[in-house]
C-alpha cells in the first residue's frame, strides 16, 4: 500500500467570523462562537497544495459592500496583515508557488482568495462550480459570484469520487457531498500523524458526535452519510479530524505540522 508523506502542513489564519452555534448545526444553541476561516498549505515533493482560500480581502475595508447583508449577520475580525498572500509569504513561499488549490466548497468564507493563484490547477467536487454560479434562491447569500467570475479561465478539475493526488497516499481528495453538491475533504498523511481536513462537511465537534446537519445543507441525508464517512476514516486510518470552523480545533491543533 502506498505510504507517501507530505513534508509539512501550515494552518494559515484568515478572517474570524462571529456566529451562533444554531447556524452551524441543528440543535445548536444561541451562544456566539468565534469561528476561524483558515486555509491549509501543504508541502509535498511534487508541489505546494492549498486547501481552501478563506474570505475575500475586500471585506476588510468594505464587508457590506462586498458581501451585502450577510456581513451584518456575521461580524468579521480580520487584518490586512493576515491576508492569504501574506500568510503564504510568512512561511517562505509566494502565492505563485502554489501548484494545486483544492476548494472544499464554494461558500463565501472558503472561496474568497482564488484569484491569488491564476496559474494553479484547481480541484473541486463534481457539480460544485455550477452550483456556485446558480445556487438555490434561499442559499444565495452564502455565495459571492464575484469570487468566481475572474476564475472562469482557470484550470478547473471536477471529481465525483476520491482521488489520490500524487498516487503515493500522501494527499487524498475525499468526496463528501451534502453541505453543498461538491463538498470535499482532504486526508493529509504527514511523517508522524494524519489529519482529515473536513472543510464544511461538518462544522463543530458536537455536530460530528451527534451527526447533526446544518440548515443550509443542500442534501441533509447525504450530509449525514458524509459525516459518518469522516468518522469511519478517522477511526480506520487513525486520523485526527480538523473541523475547519471549530474554535477548539483551531486552538488545540498545531499550526505547523512536519
Amino acid at each position: 500500500m502506498a505510504d507517501g508523506k507530505a513534508k509539512k502542513m501550515w494552518a494559515l489564519p484568515g478572517a474570524e467570523l462571529t456566529a451562533p452555534a444554531s447556524l452551524l448545526m441543528h440543535g445548536g444553541d444561541a451562544s456566539l462562537l468565534q469561528l476561524p476561516c483558515p486555509s491549509f498549505l501543504i508541502e509535498h515533493p511534487k508541489g505546494l497544495v492549498l486547501f481552501d482560500s478563506g474570505c475575500n480581502p475586500k471585506i476588510i475595508d468594505d464587508a457590506a459592500g462586498y458581501w451585502g447583508e450577510v456581513a451584518q449577520a456575521l461580524p468579521i475580525k480580520w487584518s490586512k496583515s493576515d491576508t492569504l498572500d501574506k500568510q503564504i509569504a510568512g512561511v517562505g513561499y509566494k502565492a505563485s508557488d502554489v501548484k494545486y488549490v483544492i476548494l472544499s466548497h464554494s461558500h463565501l468564507d472558503h472561496s474568497g482568495g482564488l484569484t491569488y493563484f491564476p496559474k494553479a490547477t484547481f480541484i473541486v467536487g463534481a457539480n460544485e462550480l455550477q452550483y456556485a454560479y446558480w445556487p438555490d434562491p434561499d442559499r444565495r447569500w452564502a455565495f459571492i459570484l464575484n469570487d468566481f467570475l475572474p476564475t472562469r479561465a482557470y484550470n478547473w478539475l471536477e471529481f465525483d469520487q476520491d482521488l489520490d493526488l500524487f498516487g503515493d497516499g500522501a494527499l487524498k481528495f475525499l468526496y463528501t457531498p451534502g453541505h453543498t453538491p461538491g463538498e470535499c475533504s482532504l486526508l493529509v498523511n504527514l511523517s508522524n500523524r494524519k489529519f482529515l481536513l473536513t472543510g464544511d462537511t461538518v462544522h463543530l465537534r458536537a455536530a460530528i458526535t451527534q451527526e447533526a446537519t446544518m440548515g443550509i445543507d443542500t442534501d441533509p441525508i447525504q450530509s449525514v452519510k458524509s459525516i459518518r464517512r469522516v468518522k469511519a476514516i478517522r477511526d480506520m486510518h487513525g486520523a485526527t479530524v480538523w473541523i475547519t470552523h471549530d474554535p477548539d480545533d483551531w486552538k488545540e491543533h498545531p499550526h505547523l505540522v512536519e
